[in-house]
């Protein structure tokens, strides 16, 4: 430890010499001491031994800068002084405190702005919490009634409206984010005329329905497919689109008959959702307001219907009866009308639960509203044409 006032007086050589070598210690020792140097200087260095700091006089000569303090036993640096730290081009910002909340972080959880806009430690929430937002902060809750599983109509066979021509759909009282069935049904086909063994019955017009918050639904324009006539088999479809501020999405029953029961068969459901931007599952691109699966879990309390073909049935409509094959009873899509096999046998109209059942063979007149296609028949008096499709929605 050595200080001295840097200034060599006029004296003997020896004690110049011994003048000397002082103000050399000094130097080397960056002025150390426990008290500051008498004589200070501008830029001149001091390590004051008592807190183990090395200073730095400022350009004014007027105080100390603090710019690090060492461990004497450990021989290493304890601490750096200050206001900031620059890597590169960029000046660092953060504070030490925030800088450690990055070390040791406990397991699952995530960082975040705190109300004080500093960097702060949000621990992992509850099993089966999820993350979510009140508008201003970060927290995990409970995922609330009716956002993830679906509620079901109690009853399909009563609706709380019921739409047989195209229009467009408000969700009038009801809140944005109270859940709502739209139930669509596709128009039946037209029954064809006796050309032999084979006579075939309309394709029964098909279903879809949509499950989401009212809010995505609200605006939506409903296209109500209309019945073929008579020896048009074909089935029409009845669409919804979602309004252009929900991505303008269409929905469509389709034009196919149904098809035996299966899991498969679950596409007549989707789940609509809001989403932020298009995503992209098995490199098809999924619209901003349609779920990414289109299947979820039916009941298994659905009746079986019977009739003379046996008890097979579809979700989606009742296959064109008797041509080639018996054909399918329906729990959503319309009913067929009856036709004529192979085998010269006829048929009676398929069943439908919650649409219109298809009438028999050679019955004439027109089939039912909603959805049942036209029977066949041995003249264009047997025949019939097919029924109108509908819309139906539910307040769950």
């Amino acid at each position: 430890m050595s200080q001295h006032d840097f200034n060599i007086a006029n004296q003997s050589f020896p004690a110049t010499r011994t003048d000397l070598n002082n103000a050399l210690v000094a130097l080397a020792s960056n002025s150390s001491g426990d008290a500051e140097p008498a004589t200070k200087y501008a830029n001149q260095w001091w390590y004051e031994t008592d807190t183990n700091t090395l200073k730095l006089r400022n350009e004014a000569n007027d105080a100390w800068i603090s710019i690090a303090v060492l461990d004497q036993s450990g021989n290493a640096v304890q601490s750096i002084t200050t206001a900031g730290l620059t890597l590169g081009a960029t000046a660092i910002s953060a504070t030490g405190a925030e800088i450690n909340q990055l070390n040791a972080i406990t397991r699952g959880s995530i960082l975040y702005g705190n109300a004080s806009g500093a960097t702060a430690r949000l621990a992992k929430g509850a099993a089966g919490t999820v993350l979510t937002s009140d508008g201003t902060d970060l927290s995990f809750a409970a995922v609330a009634a009716g956002a993830s599983d679906v509620i079901w109509p109690s009853d399909f066979a009563s609706a709380n409206s019921t739409y047989t021509s195209s229009g467009t759909w408000s969700k009038g009282s009801l809140a944005d984010d109270d859940y709502v069935w739209i139930y669509l049904v596709g128009g039946g086909g037209g029954g064809g005329n006796d050309t032999g063994n084979f006579v075939q019955a309309g394709t029964p017009g098909a279903a879809l329905l949509l499950y989401g918050k009212a809010s995505l639904f609200n605006g939506g324009a409903y296209v109500i497919g209309a019945g073929n006539a008579k020896g048009t088999t074909a089935a029409t479809a009845t669409t919804f689109t979602l309004s252009s501020s929900n991505n303008s999405t269409l929905f469509t029953t389709g034009v196919n008959g149904g098809i035996a029961q299966g899991q498969h068969d679950a596409g007549v459901f989707k789940i609509v959702e809001a989403k932020t931007s298009p995503i992209t599952i098995v490199d098809v691109v999924v619209n901003s307001t349609q779920s990414p699966t289109s299947i979820f879990t039916i009941p298994a309390a659905f009746p079986t219907i019977s009739n003379a073909y046996g008890t097979l049935y579809a979700w989606n409509s009742g296959s064109a009866g008797a041509f080639p094959n018996a054909g399918y009873n329906s729990v959503f899509g319309g009913g067929s009308g009856g036709g004529k096999n192979a085998a010269a046998a006829v048929g009676g109209g398929t069943a439908s639960l919650y649409a219109a059942n298809g009438s028999n063979f050679d019955s004439g007149g027109t089939a039912a509203v909603p959805g049942a296609s036209g029977c066949g028949g041995t003249s264009t008096s047997g025949s019939q044409a097919g029924a109108a499709g509908n819309v139906r929605v539910y307040h769950v």
